[in-house]
């Protein structure tokens, strides 16, 4: 696997995630995140919501693949990247 396809997926997954949380929250709150707004702030009842809004539009995202919330965002974004080199990883 040459390291560009890898850093052009791992760029294109980051993109995706970031485009789904912030549409997700745009869709939920009714404006777009602002730099000081934490997920843990929020009711656990919309964090919730607002976690499976996001993990909808990554399956979308992500070609109907089964994205589960991993442990950090960076497991997310891994997930992404072999889903986009279509599991060469």
């Amino acid at each position: 696997m040459s390291a560009p396809l890898v850093v052009a997926a791992r760029v294109e997954a980051r993109a995706l995630v970031a485009n789904a949380v912030r549409l997700a929250f745009f869709e939920r709150y009714g404006e777009p995140p602002s730099p000081d707004d934490r997920l843990w702030e929020l009711d656990p009842f919309d964090r919730l919501g607002l976690v499976c809004d996001v993990e909808l539009k990554l399956g979308v995202a992500f070609r109907d693949e089964d994205i589960e919330f991993l442990e950090t965002p960076d497991d997310l974004i891994e997930r992404g990247v072999a889903v986009l080199l279509g599991g060469e990883r």
